[in-house]
């Protein structure tokens, strides 16, 4: 697969914030780009919620891939009746289909959706096979590379960041940390022959979801809305799924279970509406890798959370687990660390100097 970078000496900027705006030398270096890194962590901190949600729906079903579906539905439904009573959604939609007419956005930039799709399928299917500690850190593993590529690459038309010693440990920290927080759960982990194949599916997973942020940052430069992105990703992923979900009920047969009657199941899809529309707006704020961890440190946080307050299973957090979730916090911090002034350079800004 290609993967779409910005096309090179082509004149144009992408949109939205760069490197000579006024506060975004770098996008993790400003006051604001700490407010991003926050809210960040708060977007990451509702996907516990939905995979608990969409874990229910599932069971309730007996079908992994239908609750994918259903919820992903379920997010198209509610932003398409926000676009009948919103106009400024509309008009928004209607620029982003402009850019793609006229390849300000290149037209394969729209189906980012299967991409989300494509990690809430390996949800379903890979994690029943690896275990849940394994699937974890892979995808975990597969979103920081693709966070560092994607930066590094500048695709999707963002801001170039080279990783850097900062970037790199913090990375390294939040593999750690991945790890750390999964041990109390790798003693429910089939043989490693079994599980090879689906873990680096969740690795493969995972990097497409950094490829994913980084499209949508695009949609919503070329849009002027994060949620026209979102609305895009809630269309073209619900049709992917539901596909997905028609070719196995032909292939297997349905589950036999009927719809559950408990309205509070379907709300997954709010929650992913809320994850991916957070993610369009910053994404080109504090770029994909940054991105990733901030919300991967907000999964845990949140997850501990519910462990604590609702638990499922039987099972409480272990220290382990706790500890893993400190040490996302410390890799957000490293990675979004500004990098220190050369030797002998002025960093302050000389209002009355002269240039050249």
């Amino acid at each position: 697969m290609t993967i779409p970078t910005a096309p090179p000496g082509s004149g144009r900027r992408p949109a939205g914030p760069g490197p000579q705006s006024p506060g975004h030398s770098r996008p993790s270096a400003s006051r604001g780009g700490s407010l991003a890194v926050t809210a960040a962590i708060a977007a990451g901190m509702v996907v516990p919620v939905q995979a608990r949600l969409n874990g229910e729906l599932s069971h309730r079903l007996d079908d992994g891939i239908a609750a994918a579906a259903i919820s992903f539905s379920g997010g198209f439904v509610l932003l398409s009746l926000l676009a009948v009573f919103s106009s400024g959604l509309r008009g928004a939609l209607r620029r982003l289909a402009g850019a793609a007419r006229d390849g300000r956005l290149p037209r394969r930039y729209l189906l980012a959706g299967v991409l989300g799709g494509t990690f809430a399928l390996a949800q379903s299917t890979a994690a029943l096979v690896t275990g849940i500690a394994v699937f974890t850190v892979s995808a975990i593993a597969g979103q920081t590379l693709g966070g560092l590529i994607v930066d590094a690459r500048g695709i999707g038309g963002g801001l170039r960041q080279h990783p850097g010693a900062a970037r790199l440990t913090g990375a390294a920290v939040i593999l750690v940390a991945a790890v750390v927080s999964a041990l109390p759960r790798f003693a429910d982990t089939p043989a490693p022959a079994a599980i090879v194949l689906p873990a680096l599916a969740a690795l493969a997973a995972g990097f497409l979801l950094g490829v994913q942020q980084a499209l949508n940052g695009a949609a919503t430069a070329a849009s002027g809305s994060p949620l026209a992105a979102t609305w895009l990703n809630f269309c073209v992923g619900a049709v992917f799924l539901v596909a997905a979900w028609g070719v196995k009920t032909l292939v297997q047969g349905t589950s036999g279970h009927p719809l559950p009657t408990s309205w509070w199941v379907y709300l997954g899809g709010l929650c992913g509406m809320v994850f991916i529309g957070a993610s369009a707006f910053l994404v080109r704020r504090i770029g994909v890798l940054l991105l990733s961890m901030a919300s991967i440190a907000g999964q845990l946080a949140s997850s501990i959370a519910l462990d604590f307050l609702v638990p499922s299973g039987g099972r409480s957090p272990s220290v382990l687990t706790v500890l893993g979730a400190l040490l996302t916090f410390a890799a957000v911090r490293i990675a979004s660390r500004r990098p220190r002034a050369r030797r002998g350079s002025d960093p302050r800004p000389l209002p009355d100097r002269k240039r050249t």
